[in-house]
């Protein structure tokens, strides 16, 4: 991937033409099996070694962008779609913080993940537990680059433009939806939660 990766930005970045990539890592999905080169380097098993793959990884992509002269005319956003999985086969892998649950639940430890976007010059350096949603990149993107978002249809996401670029202080998302398959599990509200169904281990809500 990062070496398909590189060679994209690069033929790209000489054409001059606006570009999107989408990077889907494997790393540190169960199965890990980390590459030779990095098994055995974290010293905590394939889950550390993965990471560290995972990292020097997107440091390349990183490295192509900036050899390709293109650092300041592109955002980069680097997220996680779901927290970790530890009742499984997995017990070492990852940490969520104070937040319960893991990878299969609607808690704030299965959906609550960490998320840079990097834009220089344009999205200053901060901290923010503010609340943003991996759909709201489409029409927080549509409105940057001036295109329409589709009047026809339902759309999930919530314009963060403003607060991205630090307009404002606060997230433009007050609510958000959990679905297991089409089966509305949660509600947030600002700093409140309401659950329809138990929440057990990963996979086993009822």
């Amino acid at each position: 991937i990062a070496d398909r990766s590189d060679a994209y930005i690069e033929k790209q970045a000489a054409n001059k033409a606006p570009f999107f990539l989408f990077d889907a890592w494997t790393r540190p999905h169960e199965p890990n099996v980390p590459s030779k080169d990095f098994q055995g380097k974290s010293r905590i098993g394939d889950y550390g070694d993965g990471m560290m793959e995972l990292d020097h990884n997107t440091g390349r992509v990183l490295d192509a962008i900036d050899k390709a002269g293109i650092r300041k005319d592109t955002i980069v956003v680097w997220v996680s779609d779901n927290g970790p999985t530890r009742t499984t086969s997995w017990p070492d892998s990852g940490f969520a913080g104070p937040y319960r649950g893991e990878l299969g639940t609607s808690l704030e430890g299965s959906i609550r993940t960490a998320g840079m976007v990097r834009w220089p010059g344009k999205i200053k350096p901060r901290v923010s537990n503010e609340m943003f949603s991996i759909m709201d990149f489409f029409p927080t993107f549509a409105k940057i680059i001036g295109a329409t978002v589709p009047s026809d249809r339902p759309i999930d996401g919530v314009d963060q433009s403003d607060f991205l670029l630090g307009n404002q202080a606060d997230s433009n998302r007050e609510h958000l939806l959990s679905f297991a398959g089409d089966r509305l599990q949660a509600v947030r509200w600002r700093q409140f939660r309401l659950y329809f169904v138990d929440q057990g281990a990963s996979g086993t809500s009822t």
